[in-house]
């Protein structure tokens, strides 16, 4: 595992609130690139989320890292492990490189210290998940080694209401 990047990893805290706020903003940046759907119809998309991170901290085992490089915040991630001793997985929620950052390796060696944190956890597998739309996400994934494990579907039943 060779690394090329200085990366400093500033944690966030649900439990104690400790750089929680900027780890928040950060994750409004990385929606409000990739899905701003996804921050509509909150009155505060905030405090919902915080209020979300602070229930998720409760199952344990969540980190929520900001990454920084020369002092600057370029990315943040979120991952935890999940399932018994022998058969854990480790799940990649959000992985997010600002645009500013991007192209000089910062997101592989995030990865990389994220494998080490989860292998250490007695992970055996890792998830990340991927909409089939972002062909340069699942490219990323599938260069770490990663692949297309399952497809899911959905139905939108509020399109049947908009006809």
């Amino acid at each position: 595992m060779k690394t090329t990047n200085k990366l400093d990893v500033t944690k966030a805290d649900a439990s104690t609130g400790e750089n929680l706020d900027e780890f928040i903003k950060l994750t409004e940046e990385y929606f409000r690139e990739n899905w701003p759907e996804n921050l509509e119809g909150h009155t505060d998309w905030r405090a919902h989320y915080k209020s979300w991170l602070k229930t998720r901290a409760k199952e344990g085992g969540r980190r929520l890292w900001i990454i920084k490089v020369g002092g600057k915040s370029a990315g943040l991630a979120n991952f935890y492990s999940s399932g018994p001793e022998g058969a854990r997985v480790g799940h990649i929620s959000e992985f997010y490189v600002k645009p500013d950052f991007r192209r000089r390796g910062i997101g592989r060696d995030l990865f990389y210290l994220i494998r080490h944190e989860l292998e250490t956890d007695g992970c055996r597998i890792l998830k990340s998940e991927v909409q089939p739309d972002e062909p340069g996400r699942i490219s990323f994934w599938e260069e770490l080694g990663f692949e297309v494990v399952k497809v899911q579907m959905a139905l939108n039943l509020a399109a049947d209401e908009e006809e």
